[in-house]
């Protein structure tokens, strides 16, 4: 049996999910290439955090810099640098001086904001001053970065990604795939309720009425097209099943007839391959008629029965029969009641006609019913067998093996698998210990329903 599908509303919600990814990735491509062409600014940023790191970290008893804000400068030293002044150009502190001109320390620009770039064969260097206001007066801090070894630039581009793009489409993409999910499943609830609906649908039984209304005009076309088709089907089915019962029903009178002449004729080979013939056409009759119940059988939500107590009746009811022919039959019910979900004529034929097929035409002298394990019914005979490349076609409305016996129609197992598919069963075919032929009759209970 194959795996289950994923349901439309899962494929709907996966391929939102898809676009919506694909645009955040095509958002963060054009961010991107947008906050990368402007780098002066994100240089600025980038400086910028670390003067206001470092001006979180000045230490009032020491007029210092604390020494866990200058893990950059101590890890780089030819890539970082800055130096904090008071307002008469005294130094206060610095972390490797050498990287930032004299030029830059001496300026009368002391209490205004400015950034200047120096190109040397070296590299660049990016120099920012900025006054800072602190307990004991106005002073200035300068910083400077030479190459960015610590990729200053590269977090900044970062931070404006976490900030301009993360942190407000995230929580906006995660609420639009729960919201679409919830729309699409939403607006798929009446393909749902349609869907469950054809699932009650059975051949020969008028199509119920579906319990969702207001259905979107294509739900509502479908389930009518498909009310009016089953309608069709289900009268020139009533009509096939009426045409082939009337004809068997119509055949009884005169194989009865026939029946009663033949008794009146003297014994003599003639005479017994007559009735021979005579009593073959009469189990065909019996088997179209065994036909028409099949098609017609109604299985209701409430059918129930015990195997146990149809495998004795049938054995009962089939032994004289099987013992005109040198057959036995032997039965082995099981030793709790088997309650299984069929109608007990379903059963009733499904086995009968097991039996009947291997009494006629297995060539054995002894066949067994078994009730069991679990909701089985099986019927083993020790004859010849069934070569295992017919195994797929013994169940082929009126195939017949090459040594099959004379007098057989082909319907007999075609009959018990209809059976079996209308009850929602199936049946099996395999080898028995001994050589012969065993078929198994699988049915559902009650706990399956519940699964």
């Amino acid at each position: 049996m194959s795996s289950r599908q994923p349901t439309l509303a899962k494929n709907l919600t996966y391929r939102l999910t898809w676009i919506l990814l694909f645009a955040i990735v095509i958002n963060v491509i054009v961010v991107g290439i947008y906050y990368s062409s402007d780098r002066e600014s994100l240089e600025r940023e980038a400086i910028e955090k670390q003067l206001s790191l470092l001006t979180k970290a000045f230490d009032d008893t020491d007029l210092n810099i604390r020494s866990q804000a200058k893990t950059l400068f101590r890890s780089h030293p030819q890539g970082y640098a800055f130096a904090l002044l008071d307002h008469q150009g005294n130094l206060l502190d610095a972390e490797n001086e050498a990287l930032i001109p004299q030029q830059a320390l001496h300026t009368d620009l002391f209490a205004q904001h400015w950034q200047t770039r120096l190109t040397t064969p070296e590299g660049v260097t990016l120099l920012m001053s900025q006054p800072v206001e602190l307990p004991s007066g106005t002073a200035r801090l300068i910083f400077a970065m030479h190459n960015d070894p610590g990729h200053l630039i590269l977090r900044a581009l970062a931070s404006e990604f976490l900030t301009h793009i993360w942190i407000p489409i995230l929580p906006v993409a995660v609420m639009m795939i729960g919201a679409n999910h919830f729309m699409i499943r939403r607006g798929l609830r009446p393909v749902r309720h349609a869907a469950n609906w054809a699932r009650t649908i059975q051949p020969g039984i008028p199509a119920p009425p579906i319990e969702e209304e207001n259905l979107p005009a294509e739900i509502d076309d479908l389930v009518h097209s498909t009310q009016r088709t089953l309608e069709r089907l289900n009268i020139a089915l009533l009509a096939e099943q009426r045409r082939g019962a009337e004809i068997a029903h119509a055949l009884r009178t005169p194989i009865a007839v026939l029946t009663a002449r033949l008794a009146l004729l003297p014994a003599g080979d003639n005479t017994e391959k007559l009735c021979t013939d005579l009593a073959s056409l009469a189990r065909t009759v019996h088997q179209v008629l065994a036909c028409s119940k099949a098609d017609a059988l109604d299985i209701s939500s409430e059918s129930r029965c015990e195997l146990n107590q149809i495998a004795t009746r049938i054995t009962a009811n089939l032994a004289p029969f099987a013992y005109e022919r040198g057959v036995t039959l032997s039965l082995r019910p099981h030793t709790n009641p088997v309650i299984v979900r069929a109608t007990q004529e379903g059963v009733e034929l499904a086995l009968v006609n097991l039996v009947e097929n291997a009494v006629l035409h297995s060539g054995t002298q002894i066949i067994e019913i078994t009730v069991g394990p679990g909701a089985t019914l099986s019927v083993r005979d020790e004859g010849r067998g069934i070569p295992t490349e017919s195994f797929h076609h013994v169940f082929d409305a009126f195939w017949r093996g090459e040594e099959a016996a004379e007098g057989g129609s082909g319907l007999g197992l075609a009959i018990v698998q209809r059976l079996q598919l209308a009850q929602k069963g199936s049946v099996t075919l395999s080898t028995s210990p001994k050589g012969g032929a065993e078929f198994t009759l699988f049915y559902s209970t009650e706990n399956d329903a519940r699964k």
